[in-house]
């Protein structure tokens, strides 16, 4: 059976954390299946985060080589993706994304013409194939008149994604874009329905078991009967693995490897980690006990707004939060641990901020206020 540490240090290794391998941004996204990315800089991170030899270039460089995108493949929430499966990964949520979408558009104060049209029109503007500004998106849906209030834009460019018409493209000048989705990815992947189940099953348990198929199914958002065919279409590929937290499913490829002892330490050096706020070490499971209490989730999510602080995680366990700082010259990281930190486990949080430093082409200065 497999104890709590255990759990946590698979997911470790598994979400490629801990042992960090040396991989592309594509690789990192294709193993992932999806990296939560509302805000830009922690989605890239966690996909930084994930590999020796990334920085924050090379990831920008992976957008720019149609690599891997920003899109709304699930949850109704900006994730990064391989480019080649954004197109099927949009197909499968697109009817849950779609729930209550008639009563969100009553009070706006759209019409289901208004959003069909911007479909329309962004994909006509986007027809050239080039990256086009967000601000210019918005001013061509107000030229027109399909956009009236400047507020509504969100969700007209959003709608347009969830119909495939469009996805984020890279930024330019600092700006977020938008790219005609069709055009973007020349020779997306097309598989059928129930191979495309079947593929995100895999590739959640792979990356992010052990993991209860309840789990399969929050970060998904697909319909119970879907995500029972999508584990059971994964057959063989999946392992059930006794847990102190009940049954859970690992990769197969991963619990053969597994020979009934406890599960080895992370990687000497990388027991702390300083992860994104939205990162899928955190945003990939609803039960988040594993890692730290409900008091420190509290902590995580103030008021339970949503809004995920970034963690500082050591050996699995979230041990506090921190918030950063991007200067001209330098990052300065301000960190909160849960509790006091000895001078070891302080060294720990400062090589791991020495990470994001290298991953920005940064010095870090750190701190530790109040402690």
């Amino acid at each position: 059976m497999l104890s709590t540490r255990d759990i946590r240090r698979l997911r470790l290794r598994n979400q490629w954390l801990s042992p960090r391998p040396a991989a592309s941004a594509e690789a990192v996204a294709t193993h992932l299946g999806a990296l939560q990315s509302q805000e830009l800089w922690s989605g890239e991170w966690s996909i930084g985060s994930r590999s020796s030899t990334l920085d924050a270039a090379d990831v920008h460089d992976a957008t720019v080589q149609r690599q891997v995108l920003r899109t709304w493949p699930m949850r109704g929430t900006i994730h990064f993706v391989p480019a080649i499966d954004a197109g099927w990964m949009l197909e499968l949520g697109r009817t849950t994304a779609f729930k209550g979408v008639e009563r969100r558009r009553e009070r706006l104060g759209l019409s289901e013409q208004d959003a069909v049209a911007a479909v329309s029109v962004l994909r006509d503007a986007l027809a050239g194939g080039e990256p086009v500004t967000r601000a210019e998106c918005t001013r061509i849906l107000e030229s027109t008149g399909v956009l009236k209030d400047p507020k509504h834009s969100y969700h007209l460019l959003w709608f347009a994604a969830q119909h495939g018409a469009t996805c984020i493209g890279p930024q330019v000048d600092g700006e977020q874009t938008f790219v005609a989705l069709g055009r973007w990815v020349a020779a997306p992947e097309d598989p059928t329905r129930d191979d495309a189940l079947a593929e995100l099953a895999v590739r959640y348990f792979d990356s992010h078991g052990p993991a209860s198929r309840k789990e399969l199914g929050r970060w998904t958002a697909l319909p119970a009967a879907d995500v029972r065919r999508a584990i059971e279409l994964a057959g063989g590929r999946l392992t059930p693995v006794d847990t102190e937290h009940g049954e859970m499913l690992l990769s197969t490829s991963v619990a053969d490897t597994l020979d009934g002892t406890a599960i080895d330490p992370p990687e000497r050096g990388r027991e702390v980690l300083l992860l994104s706020g939205f990162d899928e070490y955190v945003l990939g499971y609803g039960d988040r006990s594993t890692m730290m209490s409900p008091e420190q989730l509290q902590l995580v999510i103030p008021g339970g707004n949503g809004i995920f602080r970034p963690t500082v995680v050591e050996d699995g366990v979230v041990v506090g939060t921190w918030k950063r700082a991007v200067k001209k010259t330098r990052l300065e990281v301000s960190v909160s641990p849960f509790e006091e930190l000895n001078a070891a486990r302080r060294s720990g949080v400062e090589r791991a901020a020495g990470e994001y430093g290298r991953f920005l082409g940064l010095d870090v200065a750190v701190s530790f206020p109040g402690r």
